[in-house]
């Protein structure tokens, strides 16, 4: 049995405490051992991990940022439609207006970069240089045919996209993909911008 008033050394429940109080407390507790204990090693070790499975989590999202964005744009679609299925000329339109989402921004910050003499030349770190650059990939995977989307022909694909949790990454890889795309169904954005 404890006296009353002996402090005793207990791992906080996950529950009732935030997961920097339990990093927290494991960081004591290899502060109270000596260096060169294999205890010590097994904290350090422990540590690392934690801070490895953060890393983890915080850079998994990134990775998969523009497969995210583009799900969400198809998942904005289909609730606008509200079609339980389409059909693959739909669909290769769909696809065409994905593509083409941004040459607005585009075109405005090209025309805002020949006001006063300029060249129209847009500017690397731009944002709008960045969405022409991925825009070229597009359309140049669009008019091969290999545009990756949701393969919304079939009606499980199309009630999966609808359902689906904006954002969740591992969900996201449960929806079917397909390549569509066809050469010349894409207006050409600005004759400066292919040069």
């Amino acid at each position: 049995k404890f006296q009353e008033g002996t402090p005793v050394a207990t791992m906080p429940k996950e529950g009732r405490a935030g997961k920097n109080q339990i990093r927290d407390h494991k960081i004591k507790q290899l502060g109270a051992l000596h260096p060169n204990s294999r205890k010590a090693a097994q904290k350090q070790g422990e540590l690392l991990h934690d801070d490895k499975k953060a890393m983890h989590i915080l850079t998994k999202d990134l990775k998969w940022k523009p497969q995210l964005q583009k799900f969400q744009w198809f998942q904005k679609a289909v609730w606008m439609d509200q079609k339980k299925m389409y059909t693959v000329e739909e669909l290769t339109a769909l696809a065409a207006e994905y593509v083409t989402r941004n040459d607005e921004l585009i075109a405005d910050a090209i025309h805002a970069a020949t006001i006063g003499g300029g060249k129209g030349k847009l500017a690397p770190t731009s944002s709008a240089w960045q969405k022409l650059k991925v825009r070229e990939a597009e359309e140049s995977d669009f008019a091969a045919g290999e545009l990756v989307i949701p393969d919304m022909i079939y009606p499980k694909v199309v009630r999966a996209v609808n359902d689906w949790r904006t954002g969740n990454v591992d969900q996201m890889h449960t929806i079917r993909t397909g390549k569509y795309g066809k050469e010349g169904q894409i207006p050409v954005l600005y004759e400066t911008t292919k040069k």
